[in-house]
């Protein structure tokens, strides 16, 4: 796995900005990524693709806490699991009834979409992924995850993590490469763009906040060519 350090003084400040307004009235802000391990590659032995979305809390020390698989394919899920065990936030902070701010633990997301080793998007062999849970009322996911293309002149595979922060309104405001890769960044942020979010509330009031999403490129194998569709006879 990579270990990734992170900033905390500008990682979401464009959603601070275009939410200013929301954060204003009840002082809200999320959590921020410090550090984070990068989940590897799947070995060459498993020849489908798949989807994972996990909720958790993060605590007031910036500790992920009470992971909830909300979608799951093996084996990507246990991989996504064991990765963001380690992960370090800022904690969320929230004014109290006196205007004071404190840190305060809020759900966050993860989700992760790997490509099979297909040059192409399609039917393939594998697992499908299974819906086991729906996520919390408060939480920010994606309300649609668009798998990305492919780039047709990679020559290797690579797992990128991005940070998406929305408005109080769950719209994308910004896209922040946490670990890019400058060959598959392109395609990440298309498939970004395409995405539709579910925003946050806090105390049943609608607030900025980030989600994490994760893509998963393999190199094409001969192998693991895409599921032929019948013709019609």
């Amino acid at each position: 796995m990579r270990l990734v350090h992170l900033c905390a003084g500008t990682a979401v400040l464009a959603v601070v900005v275009s939410a200013g307004a929301s954060a204003q009235v009840i002082g809200y802000t999320p959590p921020r990524l410090l550090r984070a391990d990068i989940p590897p590659e799947p070995p060459p032995t498993v020849i489908g693709g798949g989807e994972v979305l996990i909720e958790f809390i993060v605590d007031v020390r910036g500790v992920v806490t009470r992971p909830i698989i909300v979608r799951s394919t093996p084996p990507y899920t246990q991989m996504v699991l064991e990765a963001i065990a380690r992960w370090q936030f800022e904690p969320a902070r929230a004014a109290d009834e006196r205007g004071i701010q404190r840190e305060v633990q809020a759900p966050i997301t993860v989700s992760a979409v790997f490509r099979p080793p297909t040059l192409y998007n399609g039917p393939t062999l594998g697992e499908s992924p299974t819906q086991v849970a729906r996520p919390s009322g408060d939480v920010a996911y994606p309300l649609e995850i668009v798998p990305p293309a492919f780039p047709p002149n990679a020559v290797f595979g690579s797992v990128l993590l991005y940070e998406v922060g929305l408005n109080d309104s769950g719209q994308l405001v910004e896209a922040r490469g946490l670990a890019p890769s400058s060959g598959f960044d392109s395609a990440a942020r298309d498939s970004l763009a395409k995405m539709r979010f579910q925003g946050a509330t806090y105390r049943a009031r609608p607030v900025p906040s980030v989600t994490y999403v994760l893509f998963g490129f393999r190199h094409p194998t001969a192998f693991a060519s895409p599921v032929p569709t019948p013709k019609p006879r």
